[in-house]
């Protein structure tokens, strides 16, 4: 028990340091005025813009409507990539039937989806969303394919000697088995997420952290770029550490 509080308090230590740590390094390089940081506003410029924008009702409408536009892409293609990428990875048939146009739509950018997004949905908030989706949507999937693909085959001789079903067997060792890589998908869908996010808004949105980011360079107020940009860093790392408990529940045998 001491040693697990040790090593919970080693590790905040050590979070905090890097923090702290970066804010160094980006003051220095300010006030030192190495190469272009002269032009990078300041910690205390930042702090003084931040006073007069988390406080007020706009930054509570920007975070909220960001927050929910990812978070409701992220589930939308979580519920389609992990059936699918489970599908792909137990079924060679199903593989080589939607693989090859999978692997032609992947290397597509989310951004170059913006266009497509605008046609497709009538208002902006469909639009936004499903930019998001696109960037989440293939993290979540190769993992899962992934995942299954890297199942040792004993397990499913062992489910069959057991006297396990097709079904059983997709249940307990494929589902199972891919898991831990499944987990790893949705933390990086909701990363990526994030980044489509803040392009999207800045070209299609209204409102938003992104756009709020894009109104900020657009007047020149560029320390309120930096609390966007940190406001973003934050949510984003909250969601992730939302999405790592969750791992720790459904993966249960990893954690001993």
């Amino acid at each position: 028990m001491r040693a697990s509080r040790y090593s919970r308090r080693m590790e905040l230590s050590l979070s905090v340091l890097s923090i702290g740590l970066l804010v160094l390094v980006w003051q220095a390089l300010v006030y030192l005025h190495v190469y272009r940081f002269a032009y990078i506003p300041s910690l205390p410029q930042v702090v003084e813009s931040a006073k007069d924008y988390v406080f007020s009702s706009d930054f509570v409408s920007d975070a909220i409507a960001s927050a929910i536009r990812v978070f409701v892409a992220w589930i939308i293609a979580a519920v389609v990539a992990i059936p699918l990428g489970l599908a792909i990875g137990w079924s060679k048939t199903f593989s080589d039937l939607s693989l090859p146009t999978l692997e032609l739509l992947r290397p597509i950018p989310p951004i170059a989806w913006i266009p497509a997004g605008i046609l497709f949905f009538p208002n902006i908030e469909g639009s936004v969303v499903f930019i998001c989706f696109i960037g989440a949507f293939f993290p979540i999937l190769l993992n899962t394919i992934n995942g299954v693909t890297q199942i040792e085959q004993t397990y499913f001789r062992a489910a069959r000697c057991l006297g396990a079903g097709q079904r059983e067997v997709f249940r307990d060792v494929v589902v199972r088995g891919a898991m831990p890589s499944i987990v790893v998908g949705l933390a990086l869908g909701m990363g990526i997420a994030w980044m489509a996010l803040v392009a999207a808004e800045m070209i299609a949105g209204q409102y938003g952290l992104g756009y709020m980011i894009w109104r900020a360079y657009s007047l020149a107020q560029y320390p309120l770029i930096i609390v966007g940009m940190v406001a973003i860093g934050l949510i984003g790392a909250g969601m992730s550490v939302c999405i790592r408990l969750l791992g720790r529940k459904l993966t249960p045998w990893q954690n001993r």
